[in-house]
């Protein structure tokens, strides 16, 4: 546009200013400001924009980032493992049992201290079956409540299907998995270091997911059925990598808990063997 152009349509501005033109909404005449004219040294007055006008264009641009914000956690909730049980995971059907206190209070803590949180995570670990992944899926559902991008994925879900992107018929693409493990407001990683036999790829995804997390300053909640003894050995520092430093950085983002309870299901499956 050469500046002719922009002269006469600066003119057109000007001219349109003293014909008070109504705004379409609350058709009231639109506010006129004196501005410095481009070309000339002297000031010109100009129609601006109604508060009405601005207001509405300021409201439509917050609906299109809630949907997309909306489409953004259906998308990545979608990818989560075994999503329609997740979904019922609630605090109010949690069963409180000995040992479980604490695990439920970090969880809480870690849910309404979500925002200042700064990348840091939990890391649950205990027996089997003794309410770790009931007790991370229920803050997941009050996050998800609350509008954050929320991921569920078991350990041997998430490498199956990183795996399975080498295919070349699979719906779903190495990118879509891995962005949505590393860019979603909160990963629960469920059943970590349960895969007993790692290769170098799924170490190196492993890796990537967990540093790209840290640097986006992004939680991890793991749930693990490590024993004490295990957690402090020194075994369990090379399993991903020979100089530890891939469990010392998960350690490093993570509060530790250790979930004293026992394997409620073992219970349940011992009591029906006994008849009692």
């Amino acid at each position: 546009m050469n500046q002719e152009t922009m002269t006469n349509l600066w003119e057109t501005m000007a001219l349109n200013s003293t014909n008070n033109p109504k705004c379409p909404i609350c058709k009231k005449d639109k506010p006129k400001v004196e501005v410095k004219h481009p070309f000339k040294d002297e000031m010109t007055e100009v129609v601006a924009a109604c508060p009405c006008e601005i207001e509405e264009m300021e409201n439509f641009k917050r609906e299109q980032q809630m949907k997309e914000k909306r489409r953004k956690i259906n998308r990545i909730l979608s990818m989560s493992s075994e999503l329609d049980q997740i979904k019922e995971l609630t605090f109010e059907n949690y069963m409180q049992r000995p040992g479980t206190e604490v695990v439920i209070e970090e969880v809480k803590k870690a849910v309404n201290k979500f925002d200042e949180s700064n990348g840091m995570g939990l890391f649950i670990f205990g027996v089997s079956g003794n309410g770790k992944s009931h007790a991370t899926a229920a803050g997941g559902n009050v996050l998800l409540q609350k509008g954050y991008s929320v991921i569920f994925l078991t350990e041997k879900d998430l490498l199956s299907r990183l795996r399975a992107t080498n295919n070349f018929n699979n719906h779903e693409t190495f990118h879509d998995v891995m962005s949505a493990a590393v860019h979603a407001d909160l990963l629960v990683w469920d059943d970590f270091l349960s895969s007993t036999r790692l290769n170098g790829d799924e170490k190196d995804w492993m890796f990537q997911i967990i540093n790209g997390r840290e640097r986006a300053k992004k939680p991890i909640w793991f749930t693990s059925n490590l024993t004490p003894d295990e957690f402090q050995s020194e075994q369990i520092e090379t399993v991903l990598d020979p100089k530890g430093r891939t469990w010392w950085r998960i350690m490093n983002n993570t509060t530790a808990v250790f979930n004293r309870a026992t394997n409620y299901r073992e219970e349940q499956v011992m009591k029906r063997v006994k008849g009692l």
